[in-house]
């Protein structure tokens, strides 16, 4: 029987490319002119990302918009992206089912990879802690947190005194999210709901596959149900 829930974030409890645009229309509104708008700017981002453009991309705003390249640097708009406060919501659904886990007394947690600043500002504006405890961003530990190893995992499994049989892990990414969780023995589940990032990711050997795939938060209550 499953007492505890880990969640992952991103692409998880909320979509990550509303997070993207978020910081893109803040980093437009930031740098904005009277002759460049923020609106074309935040155009020309949000087409770069869907052409399939990540790490240099504010290398190329400026070098596109060479007028705002002696106002900022890409490592200064890199960092307000990351700051910035994000606006994102939960998932469809999500609410709904953390409500009805709450309400059964199930313990639920949160483990997440990325960058500190950047988690612990989208744990701010989804208000995680009304939710979850743990919120345990593995960037804040040592890097044997990180996925896909297990420490993260036995760590929360430790704090909450549960064995390894009555835990799960919910999360998209199966390249990552779910080798450790199986190999303790947790039950695995990915969501799979269309507009995340890895939504067409397979697994690549039988080890990263999750036990349950679900395609919504709704569909997800029904099985836990």
């Amino acid at each position: 029987m499953t007492r505890g829930i880990v969640f992952d974030l991103d692409d998880t409890l909320y979509l990550e490319r509303d997070y993207v645009r978020s910081g893109f229309t803040y980093v437009a509104n930031l740098v904005a002119t009277s002759a460049v708008g923020m609106r074309e700017l935040t155009a020309w981002l949000w087409l770069a990302f869907e052409d399939g453009v990540r790490r240099d991309t504010f290398d190329r705003l400026l070098a596109a918009y060479p007028e705002l390249a002696g106002r900022v640097t890409p490592a200064q708009l890199v960092d307000a992206y990351r700051s910035h406060p994000p606006s994102i919501s939960l998932l469809p659904g999500v609410s709904e089912l953390l409500g009805w886990l709450r309400d059964r007394s199930y313990r639920l947690g949160v483990l997440s990879d990325g960058l500190l600043v950047s988690q612990q500002a989208k744990a701010d504006a989804l208000r995680l802690d009304e939710w979850f405890d743990p919120v345990l961003f593995t960037a804040s530990r040592q890097e044997a947190f990180l996925k896909p190893g297990t420490l993260g995992f036995e760590w929360i499994a430790t704090k909450w005194g549960l064995p390894n049989a009555e835990l799960a892990y919910i999360a998209d990414n199966p390249l990552k999210d779910f080798v450790g969780p199986r190999k303790l023995g947790w039950l695995t589940i990915r969501l799979r709901t269309p507009g995340q990032l890895r939504f067409a990711l397979e697994p690549a050997g039988d080890g990263d596959e999750p036990d349950v795939e679900v395609a919504d938060a709704a569909s997800l209550l029904d099985y836990l149900r």
